[in-house]
């Protein structure tokens, strides 16, 4: 499994084995591909861009095709600063633009993968939307590794949105570091893809740094979605607030691993971690692992983590109203994914996610294109 286990090469063999525990039969599965190098000029089907080009974003967008920037449907201004050098990239961000970056899965004749290195680095402030799409045929294996860099006193909102077929697996592994007085809010919406793996590491080493994550994952079929979360507080004074929230239906897997570190002198920290998850079928299955250890004194930190069912109650309340049960069903599966995108400052946003949410609801018959 090592290739396909840590394709940057990175952390000890013993320590991927069991991280990647949940996962195995997917991985396994995956192993039977026979992956070739993606296509680097392959073209970008209409359907495909109409997905990406929001109107809202299109003068500051980076698009990469299978992992190659495709520059004809890219722009970003003097306030952007992108350097290329092989699988790798450095974004710069000077000022509060906002950066639409966009990575799409396309098909060759048979199974291909595709692999990224993005560094990213904020001086001030900045917002990053990072959009994942892709088309239907033969398996695509991405892997994508993402590092973040906050400055002293940077203020930064990051968003992550999977909206994949389910030809499409993806590995993104993610790292930041959050420096003195310094904020990072994340947002992140699962959906689609065969297999999703998602690693994030982040450091909060500087006093006083910040970090808000909010998540959800809605999983139909045989979706799979595995996500390890590690949050270290290394500093005086420093805050980590994460809620996620997952969805599985029919014979879909997910899996929630949140480990928060309290180390030593970083006295004053605030942490907290919830996971709330709804089970959809007695065939799905969603594996919830919150882990706190803390070796410093006057901490604050609290977790916490439920897998249940959809509350008949209310459900019984919104048919006694003259709801249809799909619908009674869909209202209550929306409404308790929307709290991780409730407090998003970007309206519109927002909007993008309640309706990506929308199409992956059960009963809804959508499904990426």
């Amino acid at each position: 499994m090592g290739a396909l286990l840590d394709p940057f090469g990175i952390g000890d063999a013993r320590e991927r084995e069991e991280s990647w525990r949940y996962s195995r039969n997917a991985l396994r599965a995956l192993e039977q591909l026979d992956l070739g190098p993606a296509d680097s000029s392959a073209a970008l089907p209409g359907e495909l861009i109409e997905r990406f080009d929001w109107p809202e974003t299109r003068a500051a967008r980076l698009v990469f095709v299978n992992g190659f920037c495709a520059e004809s449907h890219s722009r970003v201004d003097g306030r952007i600063q992108v350097e290329h050098e092989g699988a790798r990239s450095v974004i710069r961000l000077a000022g509060a633009r906002r950066l639409h970056l966009v990575f799409a899965s396309t098909p060759g004749a048979a199974a291909v993968r595709w692999q990224r290195e993005i560094n990213i680095e904020v001086a001030q402030h900045g917002e990053l939307i990072e959009h994942h799409v892709g088309s239907a045929g033969p398996d695509v294996l991405g892997s994508l590794d993402c590092r973040v860099n906050l400055a002293p006193g940077a203020d930064f909102d990051l968003a992550v949105l999977t909206d994949l077929p389910d030809s499409v697996s993806l590995y993104r592994r993610a790292s930041a570091s959050i420096e003195r007085a310094a904020t990072l809010r994340s947002t992140a919406a699962l959906f689609g893809g065969r297999m999703q793996r998602h690693d994030l590491g982040v450091s909060l080493g500087g006093a006083g740094a910040r970090y808000t994550a909010r998540g959800a994952f809605a999983l139909r079929a045989r979706q799979h979605v595995d996500v390890h979360l590690d949050v270290r507080h290394a500093a005086r004074d420093t805050v980590s607030d994460v809620l996620w929230r997952g969805v599985a239906d029919q014979r879909a897997r997910g899996i929630l691993h949140g480990a928060i570190t309290v180390a030593a002198g970083a006295d004053g920290a605030d942490a907290r971690l919830q996971t709330k998850n709804l089970l959809l079928s007695p065939h799905a299955e969603i594996d919830a692992q919150p882990v706190l250890e803390i070796y410093a004194d006057d901490v604050k930190a609290s977790h916490g983590a439920t897998v249940g069912q959809l509350d008949e109650r209310a459900l019984f309340y919104l048919r006694s109203r003259g709801v249809a049960l799909a619908d009674a069903r869909a209202l209550l599966i929306g409404g308790f994914c929307r709290e991780a995108f409730a407090g998003l400052a970007d309206v519109g946003l927002t909007a993008r996610l309640d309706a990506a949410l929308a199409r992956r609801l059960p009963g809804s018959g959508g499904a990426a294109p």
